[in-house]
């Protein structure tokens, strides 16, 4: 059956998309056929041209008024209401028993009974019992305490559902309020004291209000449901007990073990409270649920292999786990992301700089991530090569983590499985001019006419010899990174893999892929090395 709750969100909906003052075209509707007394027409018909003023519930009532008539509108176990519904002529069974066509509006009420009365009579019934009205705004604990007091004689589960005495309360309110008091549903009035009787209708109020909350959220209320057709007692896992009672003879659910027959026994005191679970699983849940920050997997700063939380260094290359700052965790101490599971695409800060390498071994490729976590940039020192740990170090104090260091490989292709340029540009134009040194060019020869191959300045597959050759002025020196003739791009740094006289020299080459790179080469110049 649709309950208070239920009838006080239709009047809502009502009362917030249809206007007042429209006049009231067109009623239809399977209550608005001919009928042996009126064959000409329908009782609805005096409510033609009547002004729409207002709408108001009492209970599981509803009355629209028109003018000087009103509508009553009962619900029943299945009613249900729809506002401007679209036309669907492929649904037999949506037909409305009342359809009511206003001038911009058009509502409509399913499964239903309807019933016209006068405006005055339903407004003083509205004033006179809406403090009883458990769904109403304006409940009256201490009234409706009185009533119930009144019904001395009479079991709780029928008080409960007399819409005299409570108006709104219906089967499912009735056996989870009466759970919640901790009473038998047989137990009669007259048992009760004045504090226990305050405490039913606190019961009953706050259930009601649960029930209410939950209809216009969406939430399903069946996950509050304790004995209402539930097989086991949702506190004890008792069998619940189902048996008709009372006057009417309403299906009434109740555990044994948790309600007493004897109101005697009950302590007020060590009852579950509604209220408090429902504030307990809505607004006081604790985060104990989500891992804190060394609950967590970290990643080691240097290798960026993924630990354990427990692993108090990296298992790869043993660095110390870093230590977790309090700035850190302030804000998730913010009340707004309490629920707010931080993981790595929920981090929202801006991307570190980093500095990847591409590493070839006989198992295969492989990239590292170095990343620099700290306020200040500090030297990766990798074990890779000598020359990547002194480009390493020599960015650091630059601050130029947006470059990485490439090493080349013994394929045709030195860039597709060396050390590639990761990151962008220096910004702003920043050069590496300051660090630089005189150094030449190198060209790789593999034919038996070196002087070929000089002229056309193209790399083959064979082995290598450094040669010295001139080059242009145009050509900016640099100790680590000289920019090529054809793009103005830093250059990066390849070492000599093939076996012979040039291994472990290393130069610089174009940066950009192969499709689009130039023949730029610079020898670097060190200390060993004669040209």
């Amino acid at each position: 059956m649709v309950e208070g709750p239920g009838c006080t969100l239709n009047g809502e909906k009502i009362r917030s998309k249809v206007q007042k003052g429209q006049k009231l075209k067109e009623i239809r509707g399977s209550l608005t056929k001919p009928t042996k007394n009126n064959p000409e027409g329908h009782a609805f018909h005096s409510f033609y041209g009547c002004q729409y003023t207002g709408v108001e519930t009492l209970g599981k009532e509803l009355f629209m008024y028109f003018g000087p008539r009103a509508l009553r509108v009962h619900f029943g176990m299945n009613g249900s209401m729809r506002i401007n519904p679209a036309e669907r002529k492929d649904r037999k069974d949506s037909i409305p028993v009342l359809k009511i066509h206003l001038t911009n509006d058009i509502v409509c009420f399913f499964d239903s009974t309807v019933e016209i009365r006068l405006t005055e009579d339903c407004e003083q019934r509205v004033r006179a019992m809406e403090s009883l009205d458990v769904c109403s705004s304006k409940f009256s604990f201490s009234r409706s305490e009185e009533a119930v007091r009144n019904q001395s004689s009479r079991m709780l589960c029928d008080v409960l559902l007399d819409q005299a005495v409570m108006p709104g309360v219906g089967n499912i309110i009735k056996n989870e309020a009466l759970f919640d008091s901790g009473f038998h549903p047989a137990v009669k009035v007259q048992q009760l004291t004045d504090e226990q009787i305050h405490h039913l209708v606190k019961m009953t109020r706050d259930f009601t209000l649960l029930f209410y909350k939950c209809r216009k959220s969406g939430s399903p209320l069946y996950k509050h449901y304790k004995v209402y057709k539930r097989p086991q007692c949702g506190q004890c896992f008792h069998v619940i007990t189902v048996c008709r009672l009372g006057d009417n003879g309403r299906m009434t659910y109740f555990c044994e073990h948790c309600q007493r027959g004897d109101p005697s026994g009950v302590d007020i005191s060590k009852l579950p409270v509604r209220n408090s679970l429902t504030n307990w699983a809505y607004n006081e849940r604790t985060n104990d649920n989500v891992a804190k920050k060394e609950e967590e997997d970290w990643a080691c700063q240097l290798c960026t292999l993924i630990n354990q939380p427990a692993a108090k260094a990296c298992d790869a290359c043993l660095t110390p786990r870093p230590e977790v700052h309090k700035d850190d965790i302030s804000s998730e101490a913010s009340p707004f992301t309490t629920d707010l599971i931080k993981y790595p695409c929920t981090a929202f800060k801006k991307p570190q700089e980093e500095l990847k390498v591409n590493w070839r071994s006989a198992f295969g490729t492989s990239t590292l991530v170095f990343s620099d976590l700290s306020m200040k940039p500090k030297p990766v020192n990798s074990p890779l090569s000598p020359a990547g740990s002194h480009l390493n170090s020599l960015a650091a104090e630059r601050g130029l983590y947006k470059y990485s260091v490439c090493q080349g490989t013994t394929s045709p292709n030195y860039a597709s499985g060396g050390w590639q340029k990761q990151s962008a540009e220096l910004s702003n134009g920043e050069s590496l001019a300051s660090y630089s040194h005189p150094s030449k060019k190198m060209r790789i020869d593999h034919s038996p006419f070196p002087s070929n191959n000089a002229q056309n300045g193209t790399p083959n597959t064979g082995t290598r010899k450094i040669g010295a050759t001139s080059h242009g002025s145009s050509i900016s020196s640099s100790p680590s990174a000289p920019c090529c003739v054809s793009h103005h791009r830093s250059a990066v740094l390849r070492v000599v893999h093939k076996e012979g006289e040039n291994k472990g020299r290393q130069f610089y080459a174009c940066s950009l892929p192969r499709e689009t790179k130039c023949n730029f080469f610079e020898v670097k110049i060190e200390s060993n090395l004669s040209i």
